[in-house]
């Protein structure tokens, strides 16, 4: 993709978000996403540390990690390039599951309404339920996926290298 084509991709995928705006307050707070919301502002609704002490734990993963976590009710739930979506408690660093793809993670997940959405380079996005890691279902594009999905009023919007925005329900 050339980066005219890219430019002006960008500048109406951004307009069209900008458009739904009203309807982002519709979104729970239990969502949890890349940038925290739709809006993508980054701006997460809770305090967050005052003062690092010090390293609580660290879990590692079979691959590298590129995608940013996502943290809803307690876990952490992060892709990596070992092919495996990972579910991590909170406060104890423990594994609670993982869910294996054909391909690498580099999107980022969201949690909504007890499920991870996450994209693969296998092609698909695959929807996960959040408490057993169990696959609830997947939706096959033409090429990789990189996109970190987000989700309102239960569709869940994403895009692909195959040069599609993609809105499933």
């Amino acid at each position: 993709m050339n980066k005219k084509l890219l430019s002006v991709f960008l500048l109406v995928f951004s307009c069209s978000l900008f458009a739904f705006g009203e309807s982002y307050d519709t979104v729970s707070y239990d969502t949890s996403m890349f940038r925290a919301n739709l809006q993508r502002t980054g701006e997460y609704k809770t305090k967050g540390g005052s003062q690092l002490t010090g390293l609580l734990w660290k879990f590692k993963t079979g691959g590298g990690i590129l995608s940013s976590p996502a943290v809803a009710d307690g876990v952490v739930y992060v892709g990596s390039l070992g092919n495996y979506l990972y579910a991590v408690d909170a406060k104890s660093g423990q594994q609670k599951w993982k869910f294996k793809t054909n391909d690498k993670i580099y999107s980022s997940p969201a949690v909504a309404d007890g499920v991870v959405y996450v994209g693969s380079w296998d092609t698909y996005l695959y929807a996960v339920d959040a408490k057993s890691g169990q696959q609830k279902w997947k939706f096959k594009t033409n090429d990789k996926i990189y996109s970190s999905p987000a989700v309102a009023d239960g569709v869940v919007y994403f895009g692909s290298c195959d040069t599609y925005l993609y809105a499933v329900k």
